[in-house]
């Protein structure tokens, strides 16, 4: 017996291959339908943190005494070097010697149109002293002042200081300010420029040694709020009603109590870990900062932008059940018909972004999914074999729903996906080889006997 390729199964093997890729034109149209509408929520995200508030940095409080010294400037003038002396003034910052701030922040939801932004309102208390002023720096001590320095002032109302167990107000200032990187989201990788803080300044008489200090200010926010440990012993407290906090930066909770109704968290922090000197100038204290960022649950966007890409593999995935069922029950199935179910599999991700911006995540998936596993299976009883059996259609349905399911728990997992991701495939390549074994990949045809004359 001779063999020879089986010419019907190798041409429809390439021209499923062929729609596998043309398959790709669509989900780039997806991808890009995807990346505008989170472009979108981003332009929502933007206007509201322009009348609200921003991220919030807060360095506080500062003790700022002026001192001058000598700028010399030279020109030459007639062959001769001329000599110019100008007096400057300028500021050196002390930390203070501890500080315990307590956070309460309430939460809420703004929206723009149909997108949904985090907003906070903060009720600070900052409590502490400043030590005695070395001989060197108390020539100018009367003339010193506390700042509140922070990303932006706009937010701000009623700050109010308490020096010595006198009451004192603020006013803007934008002497000697703090230069800061925001910490890097997380997941972002983009290029986070450094920012010079703004201030509120406060004048207070250091001319008598040391002082107490309690300032009490609120401040509007939205999506983080930072804070820079200064003192030479920082305690931190900090409450909400927010339930999805995520903390990063220099230091993480030393205590923390997340649940549904909120959390609490606590920093304990000493200048020998922060890093911070007790007397400093306007120098980047980036790497001493800490963040609570308050996260949306599911970001929508984000984990439909994960489903997408692995939209090829489940459309091939998907082609090659039904080139093995077309092998199993003899039944041709056409490559228009091919094309109508893998445009099915891509209109899920349309669904699914669109319904995801009303109703939660979850349940915008089941109900994409359901709405394709049922059109499909509906068109390949219906559309491929009228004839099809219950038991043929309940495989179909039940393969479809299997992939669905597999791709949600991928979409569920960071760590571990992917692991999962590779274990799957490989399950995935055993059962199509399995069930391929009996395929004729070959036609045998009965060799010609020459006669002898």
């Amino acid at each position: 017996m001779k063999k020879t390729i089986n010419k019907a199964i190798l041409f429809k093997t390439i021209t499923i291959a062929v729609l596998i890729l043309l398959m790709l034109i669509p989900l780039l149209f997806v991808d890009s339908i995807i990346s505008d509408r989170s472009r979108y929520n981003d332009e929502a995200v933007s206007k509201i943190m322009d009348s609200w508030g921003s991220q919030v940095i807060l360095a506080a409080p500062i003790l700022n005494v002026p001192y001058t010294y000598n700028e010399v400037t030279e020109t030459f003038q007639d062959n001769k070097t001329i000599q110019k002396v100008t007096a400057r003034t300028a500021y050196i910052k002390f930390a203070p010697q501890n500080l315990d701030v307590g956070v309460k922040i309430n939460s809420q939801i703004r929206y723009i149109g149909i997108f949904e932004v985090p907003v906070f309102s903060a009720d600070i208390v900052m409590k502490g002293s400043f030590e005695a002023l070395d001989k060197a720096y108390l020539a100018n001590a009367q003339n010193a002042f506390i700042t509140l320095e922070t990303k932006d002032v706009k937010g701000i109302s009623e700050p109010v200081l308490v020096w010595n167990e006198k009451e004192q107000g603020f006013e803007p200032s934008g002497k000697n300010t703090l230069r800061i990187v925001p910490v890097q989201r997380s997941g972002d990788y983009r290029y986070n420029p450094e920012i010079s803080l703004k201030s509120l300044a406060s004048n207070v008489n250091f001319t008598k040694g040391g002082g107490t200090f309690e300032l009490k200010f609120s401040i509007k926010g939205s999506e983080s709020i930072s804070f820079v440990p200064l003192a030479k012993k920082n305690r931190f407290r900090m409450s909400s009603d927010w339930a999805n906090p995520n903390f990063a930066g220099a230091f993480l909770p030393d205590m923390k109590n997340i649940t549904d109704k909120g959390f609490e968290a606590s920093w304990d922090i000493n200048y020998l870990s922060s890093g911070v000197p007790s007397i400093f100038d306007g120098k980047d204290l980036s790497h001493a900062q800490f963040q609570t960022t308050f996260l949306i649950p599911v970001d929508n966007y984000r984990s439909a932008e994960r489903a997408q890409k692995y939209g090829i593999l489940f459309i091939a995935l998907t082609f090659i059940i039904c080139f093995v069922f077309e092998l199993a029950n003899r039944r041709p199935i056409h490559p228009v018909q091919y094309l109508l179910v893998g445009f099915a599999m891509v209109i899920f991700y349309t669904l699914l972004i669109s319904i995801s911006e009303f109703i939660n995540f979850s349940w915008s998936y089941i109900l994409s999914a359901a709405a394709v596993i049922s059109l499909i299976t509906a068109y390949a009883k219906f559309g491929i074999d009228k004839n099809m059996s219950a038991k043929s259609i309940g495989i179909i349905a039940l393969s479809l729903s299997f992939l669905y399911g597999y791709l949600y728990i991928l979409l569920q997992l960071q760590d571990m996906a992917l692991l999962y991701g590779s274990i799957g495939l490989f399950a995935a390549l055993a059962l199509i080889m399995f069930m391929t074994r009996n395929v004729k990949w070959y036609e045998e045809q009965q060799e010609e006997k020459e006669n002898n004359v």
